[in-house]
């Protein structure tokens, strides 16, 4: 009896592991839903009418929501999430504090594209000086002494971009979405296609 009732349950969760695996990744939801679904995000600053956040859409091609600070680690002053009109692509956006006294910032960006269910890092860049009035820097050698003048290896730069997209992204909308379940949805998303430009540098 004990031996019939494992096989059920095995056979169950085989069934619907089969039935996961067909079913949209988070990011591909997330793009497809826009705004109806990441409304039901509690963790997304402000709740958008979704009329007028669609007009907003409709008028300007492209549109943001941001997380609110409260629920990123200290040091992460921004994680955003870009749509766009005529497609279900979705762009991640995480702005790091490296240095608060010398006013100095990693941006990093991730970009999903929703026909290829490919997540693709784009360069990492530094950003110095007050916020709209800063000096970039995105050659090799401006990084890398960067990230050692703060103590950060490039292997800390990509475990930004997995926090952001896996413990705030995913694990925020499964939680909103009740239907969802965390560690799959991240297993689900890991399984897409990834390219990864992180450490891509223009030619100095």
């Amino acid at each position: 009896m004990q031996n019939k009732n494992s096989k059920i349950i095995a056979g169950a969760l085989c069934i619907y592991f089969i039935i996961s695996c067909f079913t949209p990744n988070v990011m591909s939801q997330i793009g497809k839903r826009k705004i109806y679904g990441i409304n039901d995000v509690r963790e997304i600053e402000g709740c958008h009418e979704t009329w007028e956040w669609m007009g907003g859409l409709e008028t300007f091609g492209a549109l943001s929501v941001e997380y609110k600070r409260k629920y990123l680690r200290e040091e992460v002053l921004d994680v955003t999430l870009s749509f766009y009109l005529n497609s279900n692509d979705v762009r991640v956006g995480i702005l790091v504090s490296l240095s608060e006294l010398d006013k100095v910032r990693m941006k990093l960006e991730a970009f999903y594209d929703y026909e290829e269910k490919r997540l693709i890092y784009e360069p990492v860049y530094i950003l110095q000086g007050e916020p709209g009035n800063s000096l970039t820097y995105s050659d090799e050698k401006s990084i890398d002494e960067y990230l050692a003048k703060y103590g950060l290896t490039r292997q800390d730069v990509k475990e930004y971009l997995e926090y952001a997209i896996y413990d705030v992204i995913v694990k925020t909308w499964t939680k909103a979405h009740l239907t969802e379940l965390y560690w799959l949805e991240r297993w689900k998303l890991k399984l897409c296609k990834v390219t990864d430009h992180t450490f891509w540098f223009e030619e100095e």
